[in-house]
């Protein structure tokens, strides 16, 4: 697969798993994948590629993307993107922004720097009536008629074909229209037009994402294969029921950093239900070593940790510590910013083992798109999993409905 799996202080579940409640699961999962009954396959394994190509060319005339989303309208397409963008400075065109939050002062903020003659907007809503999204499309329509700059050929709108707030605006403005496919909720969405557009206007090869997700879907069609990678999920269902209930991932790369935040949606609108759940919590290694790490080793006995890591490449520079020489740092002359990192990052596991932490490290080969569409769809797969093993639904979110509801009653109230 081009990822290892390793984990430590795990109770040992491989002669466990013969218990009726793994059996089940594992047998139900693995119908669904052979029917491809998940809306996110049926999307994966029908897909027409030359959309995105078409609508990337007409993207690609712009200086400037402006992508207005939130959750799963976002996350996924931000984690691939930034797999392809430098983490401090980002020169290459078109410059990709993505409007997450409703906070004027940001937003604004851009606006007033960037040339919104050579801009562009995507905005993307499943259901057309997320409420943060179409406010800031109205911000921006507002700021483009303010300036007389028109909008034809900038407006790209991403939702579901059917009556909606945001259909509607569309169809009287005659935007570019994409469909969001019905069938696949926003947290499962990278694999859609929603994360591969802002991916293939950064590069990144979206047909050799979608076909290392494949390979993992039929590599875990193997039952024993299936168990290798799920196991680790059954141990952590288990430990769940005596008191861990939460789950850090900690990726050791700043490129990886915002797949935490992806995979901190996913598990939790996925799995926190009918007073059921582990609470995902995100981490970035080294910096969190210096933030987090203290509580982890030696705080409560809760935490249930995911470490991410690379093989390491071949040092790009070497570093010139002679001055050093009899001091603390002479250790670092001749070594590479790859070597500390993986040092680092070993020595962090070392410790979480030591203190019998429950811990599996995820070795990446590279962080080529196959891979990283290997390892996505195994988070995918994984957080349904131990869905089913808890007995609550993956792909509703129910209780977040009455915010959204109550959201919308303040405004009317303070009118």
């Amino acid at each position: 697969m081009n990822f290892s799996q390793t984990t430590f202080n795990f109770r040992n579940n491989r002669t466990k798993l013969n218990t009726g409640i793994y059996i089940k699961a594992k047998k139900d999962i693995l119908e669904c994948l052979r029917q491809r009954s998940f809306g996110f396959l049926e999307d994966l394994y029908n897909k027409d590629f030359s959309i995105i190509t078409k609508i990337t060319k007409k993207l690609k005339k712009y200086e400037n993307i402006l992508f207005l989303g939130t959750g799963g309208s976002s996350l996924g397409g931000k984690t691939l993107v930034s797999l392809m963008r430098n983490h401090f400075y980002d020169k290459k065109t078109p410059k990709i922004f993505f409007f997450e939050n409703v906070d004027i002062s940001s937003i604004n903020g851009l606006l007033n720097e960037i040339n919104l003659n050579n801009t562009a907007c995507v905005v993307i809503s499943k259901s057309g009536e997320t409420i943060e999204t179409i406010s800031q499309f109205f911000l921006i329509e507002n700021k483009f008629k303010k300036k007389n700059i028109s909008l034809k050929n900038k407006i790209f709108i991403i939702t579901e074909d059917k009556k909606s707030t945001l259909k509607s605006i569309q169809e009287a403005n005659q935007y570019f229209f994409l469909a969001h496919p019905i069938s696949v909720g926003g947290r499962y969405s990278v694999f859609s037009i929603v994360g591969l557009l802002p991916a293939a206007l950064a590069n990144f090869d979206v047909k050799k994402f979608c076909n290392g997700a494949k390979k993992f879907l039929k590599t875990i069609q193997e039952e024993k294969k299936f168990d290798n990678f799920m196991s680790p999920i059954l141990s952590l269902y288990k430990l769940n029921k005596i008191g861990f209930n939460m789950s850090v991932i900690m990726p050791y790369l700043d490129s990886l950093n915002n797949l935490s935040f992806w995979y901190r949606q996913l598990w939790a609108e996925s799995l926190g239900k009918n007073e059921k759940g582990i609470t995902p919590v995100n981490a970035l290694g080294t910096v969190d070593q210096h933030s987090q790490l203290q509580l982890y080793l030696d705080g409560p006995k809760d935490k249930f940790f995911t470490i991410i890591g690379k093989k390491i490449s071949k040092p790009s520079i070497k570093l010139n510590c002679k001055y050093a020489k009899n001091k603390k740092y002479e250790i670092m002359h001749n070594k590479s910013l790859e070597e500390l990192l993986d040092a680092e990052m070993t020595a962090t596991i070392e410790t979480l083992k030591k203190k019998k932490k429950p811990i599996r490290v995820i070795i990446l080969d590279s962080l080529s798109e196959k891979i990283i569409g290997s390892l996505m769809m195994f988070f995918f797969i994984e957080t349904i999993f131990c869905c089913f093993l808890n007995n609550v639904n993956p792909f509703d979110q129910p209780a977040v409905e009455e915010g959204k509801r109550l959201a919308k009653k303040f405004l009317v109230k303070n009118e």
